[in-house]
């Protein structure tokens, strides 16, 4: 991670800029260590070019913190500058050395967070290249996704990803039993009639969704296992399976755990032609990370 510094300590590639000592806490993306800056993103009057603008993935839900955002930008560029269509202002990072894969072109990395109110929809983002007298070159975009945020519960195991592709989540849980599309919950009916008012499948884990299923593209591409009430102590693996990428070239993804809305673990990959070719259904699918529940 690059050390970033204030635009206060970049007189040459900020000049122009209306610096402010507002803190930026009213605009719907944050960026860490960056200097805010009221008002769109300044006028494309420069040269300097932004090469790449990466992330993991396009989606995006209120209140995320720590999400990544990072890229290569031309060898003469002093910073760069990054910001939400639409949004109260912009941010104004140093650009960093070179990259290994990228050895002629200067580097940002950055980490952003997104305000709790931040409207749902699609919203794009966009950054520029600053040079030595702050002029933004050409932009480069990427379109976001802002989705609501994964489903309230004691336990919620929750899978998203970026492209229109099918993923599945899978989930075992520590007696072997595993939650997918094919055997959405661990709840096992009785035999006899439950009394009225009971809701004992509360106690089990549910599959929300089936997200793009058969290519069928819907939108979503989240999936969630939500245990509401108790959850079974042990260890449990989750699963990423690539049913189809659905004409698309790979697909990133992202797990995320809550146990009693405290994340308790990460994992990020990509799915690749090379996952859709495996077999699918029961036992199928990546290992994504492994949680222990106390």
């Amino acid at each position: 991670m690059k050390r970033l510094v204030g635009c206060a300590l970049l007189a040459a590639a900020c000049e122009g800029q209306a610096t402010s000592a507002d803190s930026g806490l009213e605009a719907w993306l944050r960026v860490e260590g960056a200097q805010y800056v009221p008002g769109p993103l300044p006028r494309d009057s420069g040269t300097l070019e932004v090469a790449s603008l990466e992330a993991l993935t396009d989606a995006v839900r209120p209140g995320q913190v720590g999400k990544r955002f990072r890229g290569a930008l031309a060898r003469e560029a002093r910073a760069v500058a990054i910001g939400l269509d639409g949004d109260r202002g912009h941010w104004i990072a140093v650009a960093g050395p070179p990259e290994v894969e990228t050895p002629d072109f200067a580097s940002f990395d950055v980490g952003t967070s997104f305000a709790r109110d931040m409207p749902l929809g699609p919203r794009r983002i966009s950054a520029c290249a600053l040079d030595a007298r702050g002029r933004c070159g050409p932009f480069a975009s990427r379109d976001l996704l802002v989705a609501r945020g994964v489903p309230t519960g004691t336990f919620v195991i929750s899978l998203s990803w970026a492209r229109d592709a099918d993923l599945d989540l899978h989930v075992v849980t520590p007696d072997g039993v595993e939650v997918f599309n094919g055997d959405p919950t661990t709840f096992q009916p009785p035999e006899e009639p439950l009394p009225p008012g009971e809701e004992p499948w509360l106690d089990g884990g549910i599959l929300d969704f089936d997200s793009n299923a058969g290519c069928d593209i819907d939108g979503r591409r989240q999936e969630n296992v939500v245990w509401q009430r108790a959850v079974p102590s042990g260890r449990y693996s989750v699963l990423v399976d690539t049913a189809s990428l659905c004409g698309e070239s790979h697909s990133e993804w992202a797990v995320e755990v809550l146990l009693r809305g405290a994340v308790v673990g990460r994992a990020e990959g990509t799915a690749l032609p090379t996952d859709a070719e495996l077999p699918h259904g029961r036992g199928s699918g990546v290992l994504a990370l492994e949680v222990d529940v106390p």
